[in-house]
């Protein structure tokens, strides 16, 4: 493992590996340009891991971009674009992927090697005899995203037939400890798109099985609803297990069930689950806090 390191993009990769190394020993520094880590998921995230990366030696630097590297037999050295320096062993540059079309003979498929992705439709059709999956599409470069398109197009190559793809509902998680998994719309993306939104809040911590669980408790559970047909349009499960309660949420929201009949429903106890029936008690109206 090398001595140090700085980490260029505080988004899911980028914290992913940055907690790796960190707790292999090595002295990592995370840079981000946006304001804060993670910021394609809730704001209440890139705080929660923000304080957690400080507890466990990791620095951060959000809202400064990076001016230039130079390299040395020393190592990296990192000039920010409001003049400090930093400087590692090693660099590693997380800040995302474009797709090269041209570089997959798009060409010769008949598509368009210039364009950002494939328009592919429902059934996963570029052009005649032709399908994409995965990144390529730009409908979110996860594994479970290609998996899923991967089996629409081998049915329909099969005329199989089956329903087209339905994206309302990608799930989303970055594998932090702890983890931060998403599903659907954050609150700012939900007021944006004109909802009528109420958000319903629960601390992981001070639920039951956050107090079992004791050290490395720290997550919370958000929830977005669209008031006026009261079903969940996003949510958001931060935790020890946030992917695995995630699942719950993106039925909800995959299937539009009401929040009247989510309030309704038994979640065993003591379960992480149960944060997700605290955070519906506070969509009532009540406020919610979080210690930023």
């Amino acid at each position: 493992m090398p001595e140090s390191l700085i980490v260029l993009g505080g988004g899911a990769i980028g914290c992913e590996l940055a907690q790796v190394f960190a707790r292999f020993g090595t002295w990592v520094t995370v840079v981000e340009a946006a304001d804060r880590l993670l910021a394609r998921e809730e704001p209440e995230a890139g705080v929660l891991l923000a304080r957690v990366f400080a507890g466990e030696g990791i620095e951060t630097h959000t809202g400064v971009a990076a001016e230039r590297v130079r390299h040395d037999e020393g190592g990296f050295t990192l000039t920010l674009e409001d003049g400090r320096t930093l400087h590692a062993v090693r660099l590693l540059v997380a800040t995302g992927r474009r797709t090269d079309l041209a570089a997959i003979g798009a060409g010769d498929a008949g598509l368009d090697e210039s364009a950002r992705f494939v328009t592919v439709d429902g059934r996963m059709r570029a052009a005649d005899g032709v399908w994409a999956v995965g990144d390529v599409t730009g409908r979110g470069a996860y594994t479970h995203v290609a998996v899923y398109q991967g089996r629409i197009a081998a049915r329909d190559i099969l005329g199989e037939g089956g329903p087209p793809a339905d994206y309302r509902a990608v799930p989303r998680v970055t594998f932090t400890d702890p983890e931060v998994a998403s599903v659907g719309l954050t609150e700012r993306e939900a007021r944006e798109a004109g909802l009528d939104v109420r958000v319903g809040f629960a601390s992981v911590e001070e639920s039951a099985r956050g107090w079992i669980h004791g050290a490395g408790h720290e997550g919370f559970v958000k929830l977005v609803e669209d008031a006026r047909r009261g079903v969940l349009v996003g949510a958001t499960s931060a935790g020890p297990v946030g992917g695995e309660v995630l699942g719950a949420l993106v039925v909800a929201v995959q299937n539009e069930i009401p929040t009247t009949r989510l309030r309704h429903m038994m979640y065993a106890y003591p379960t992480f689950h149960r944060a997700i029936e605290d955070a519906l008690e506070m969509l009532d109206g009540q406020a919610y806090a979080i210690d930023l």
